[in-house]
C-alpha cells in the first residue's frame, strides 16, 4: 500500500479501536450497575464487529463504507456505542411544523474523525458525482 493508503487504513483502525473501547466500557458499566443495554447497543456491537472484520481482512474499500454507515447510523441515534446513549435534541422547523432532531455527540465526533481520515476518498466520490469527465 502507498503511504496515503496506509495512513487512511490505520486511521480506520484507530476509529474501530475507539468504538471497541467505548463498547467495552458500556458492557462494563452495564455489568456493574443497574444500567441495561438496549437493542441499539447490540446493533452497534454487530456493526463494529463487521467493520473490525473488514479491517482485519485488509479490505479498505469495504471498511470505508461499513464504518461510514455505522457512524452515520450512530449519529442518527439508531446505533449505540456509549453506556447511556446520551444525545442532543433540537428542533428543526419546516414551514411551521417542528421536527425533533436528535444526535449522539460521541458518534458525531467519530464521524468527523472518519471524514478527516477518509477525505481523499470522499473528495474523489464528490468529484465523480459533480464533475463531468470527457471521453
Amino acid at each position: 500500500m502507498q503511504r496515503a493508503q496506509l495512513k487512511e487504513f490505520y486511521g480506520y483502525g484507530l476509529i474501530v479501536g475507539l468504538l471497541v473501547a467505548a463498547q467495552l466500557y458500556s458492557v462494563y458499566v452495564a455489568s456493574t450497575t443497574d444500567l441495561l443495554l438496549t437493542w441499539k447497543h447490540y446493533a452497534g456491537f454487530g456493526a463494529t464487529l463487521l467493520a473490525g472484520l473488514f479491517w482485519a481482512l485488509r479490505k479498505p474499500a469495504y471498511l470505508f463504507y461499513a464504518l461510514g454507515l455505522t457512524l452515520v447510523l450512530g449519529y442518527e441515534n439508531l446505533l449505540g456505542f456509549t453506556p447511556t446513549l446520551d444525545f442532543t435534541s433540537t428542533q428543526y422547523y419546516f414551514n411551521n411544523t417542528a421536527f425533533p432532531v436528535s444526535y449522539q455527540d460521541f458518534s458525531m465526533y467519530m464521524l468527523l474523525i472518519w471524514a478527516y481520515v477518509a477525505h481523499g476518498r470522499l473528495r474523489n466520490m464528490a468529484q465523480s458525482l459533480f464533475l463531468r469527465t470527457s471521453r
